[in-house]
């Protein structure tokens, strides 16, 4: 190459693309298709769908290597900028060259050029990518949060309109369905398309497994707590803000950082610290009394007021769904003080203990009474003795939609 008379600088200020129309702001998308030429010569490649394709060609047809691919935010700039920059000097002056032996076993060296972050130009261009993608990644949440949204619950038959932040919260607390904060979220529309593609296909959105029917499916992400997506599909990775904060670093990188304890000073005493339990109580049916273990709450109950609660469950056959509305009936019984067995009612809850005491009443009145649909929505907010019972007497019976169930797993007695 002829030298320049001009003043050459080991690397000059950085351009990035115009940002201003749609079509340049796509290409930082994770789908945002854009033709992409190699890096150095005219061959065309569309990304992402012929990345590897692109990254095979530079390495077989000019020996070229890229450092770290996967951590630049946008793949298309990053070429663009570096062809630029290979039309002024040859690659020696920016790439490390490495010998590497030759496939045809003659023993002889070919020459490979390796282009890193080591290289400062080649780092600042990173960070700068970096930057520009989560600026527009923050704008798309923006425009999101501003954006009312308006489509069906993908869970239930609710037609909502209003902000994407509630419509998440719908999802959370009506169905349990957990797809991740709002503030975290953004190509939310896509999200919700994906999710709602999967359950179309009657696949499940953790395990990916499939069904033969939609109330089999939920029945199986209500019994394993599947009502979540799989945290190691990468595809839902372009979702999740947290992903684009820091350069090569996922959501479980980010998230083990932050779980890392401080270093400890060697000098601190720590030997009268106790850990605080946050467990919560198991609250008997009938009384106050609570126990951090479910079976030391059943033999409470058996023992404190003869109420047998597993012989119970055993002797009518009852099913999952039927021990949910059996706890919520008492638990709304006693709340109302009344008898959960005469229904007869009470001034004070302990006149209404003494009387069960007294007339053998802890025990259950005939189904008709209990079994009904309003004791499927429970009494407290946060009952942790539903998160105990046992469904293993509902295998095979008849399948109930599981919407119309609470967050169980979820409930505490406040």
């Amino acid at each position: 190459m002829a030298k320049s008379n001009k003043k050459e600088h080991i690397f000059g200020p950085l351009k990035f693309p115009d940002t201003s129309s749609k079509t340049t702001l796509e290409t930082f998308a994770f789908n945002g298709d854009c033709m992409t030429c190699c890096i150095l010569c005219d061959s065309s490649f569309m990304l992402p769908e012929q990345k590897d394709s692109l990254l095979m060609h530079m390495f077989k047809t000019h020996k070229f290597v890229i450092a770290d691919v996967d951590n630049i935010a946008c793949l298309k700039s990053y070429a663009d900028y570096w062809r630029t920059r290979f039309a002024e000097k040859p690659l020696p002056y920016f790439c490390t060259t490495m010998l590497c032996d030759t496939d045809n076993g003659s023993g002889a060296k070919e020459e490979y050029f390796l282009l890193s972050d080591i290289v400062p130009e080649d780092k600042l261009l990173r960070e700068g990518l970096q930057k520009k993608r989560l600026e527009w990644i923050l704008d798309v949440q923006a425009k999101e949060r501003e954006t009312p949204i308006s489509r069906s619950c993908i869970m239930c038959r609710l037609h909502f309109e209003g902000r994407r932040a509630d419509y998440f919260t719908h999802l959370h607390e009506k169905h349990n369905l957990h797809l991740g904060s709002p503030e975290n979220l953004v190509f939310t529309d896509k999200l919700l398309d994906a999710v709602e593609n999967m359950m179309e296909k009657l696949q499940c959105i953790f395990c990916e497994g499939y069904f033969k029917e939609r109330n089999i499916l939920k029945e199986h992400m209500r019994k394993k707590q599947h009502k979540r997506i799989n945290p190691n599909n990468k595809s839902y990775d372009r979702f999740y803000v947290v992903n684009y904060l820091e350069m090569g670093k996922n959501w479980q990188e980010v998230q083990d950082e932050r779980d890392e304890p401080d270093v400890l000073d060697d000098r601190t005493d720590w030997s009268d610290w106790e850990e605080e339990n946050v467990e919560p109580k198991i609250v008997c049916l009938f009384c106050d009394e609570g126990r951090s273990n479910f079976e030391d709450t059943l033999d409470h109950m058996s023992q404190s007021h003869g109420f047998q609660y597993k012989d119970i469950c055993s002797s009518y056959n009852l099913n999952f769904y039927q021990q949910i509305k059996l706890v919520n009936y008492i638990r709304l019984q006693m709340y109302n003080l009344k008898c959960s067995y005469c229904d007869k009612a009470f001034g004070i809850k302990k006149e209404l203990l003494v009387h069960m005491t007294e007339e053998n009443h802890y025990k259950i009145p005939e189904s008709a009474v209990w079994d009904q649909p309003e004791y499927y929505f429970p009494t407290y907010e946060n009952d942790s003795f539903l998160c105990h019972l046992d469904d293993t007497q509902d295998e095979g019976n008849n399948l109930l939609d599981a919407d119309l169930l609470p967050d169980l797993r979820q409930l505490v007695i406040p």
